[in-house]
């Protein structure tokens, strides 16, 4: 268990975290750093609200960069691009913490499977209806 002073020392670290972030990005807003050829500006007022301590590094930066990962599916190595990104946080209203984790291929396997499983679980349900209807 904290102490009152710990903990408030915590607190207060967290507040110059933050303040060091908020200054950080609005010098980056002031100079307005030229973006990379791959990079898109992020709009703060189109993303999910979050009850988030702190925001994530794409929206302290301003701008969004293409993203490498692996597929946790296959093991390929993948590119998440920036206009992507703008599109799941953006449109999509994605999570902020949130990153690509499967290539193409494997989402739209995923997506069938999930599918699979949707459409047996209802036949099952639908089945279990019928005999409580007809004993």
């Amino acid at each position: 268990m904290k102490s009152n002073k710990q903990r408030r020392a915590e607190i207060m670290a967290a507040r110059r975290q933050r303040k060091r972030l908020r200054t950080v990005a609005t010098q980056l807003e002031q100079r307005r750093v030229p973006l990379a050829a791959n990079a898109l500006p992020v709009d703060a007022a189109a993303l999910m609200p979050t009850n988030s301590y702190g925001a994530p590094v794409w929206q302290t930066r301003g701008f969004y960069l293409d993203l490498a990962f692996t597929c946790k599916d296959c093991g390929a190595e993948c590119l998440w691009t920036a206009q992507r990104q703008k599109w799941w946080y953006e449109v999509a209203k994605g999570h902020p913490d949130s990153t690509a984790v499967r290539c193409k291929p494997c989402r739209a396997k995923e997506r069938a499977r999930k599918e699979t499983a949707r459409r047996v679980a209802l036949a099952g349900l639908q089945k279990k209806m019928e005999a409580k209807e007809h004993p």
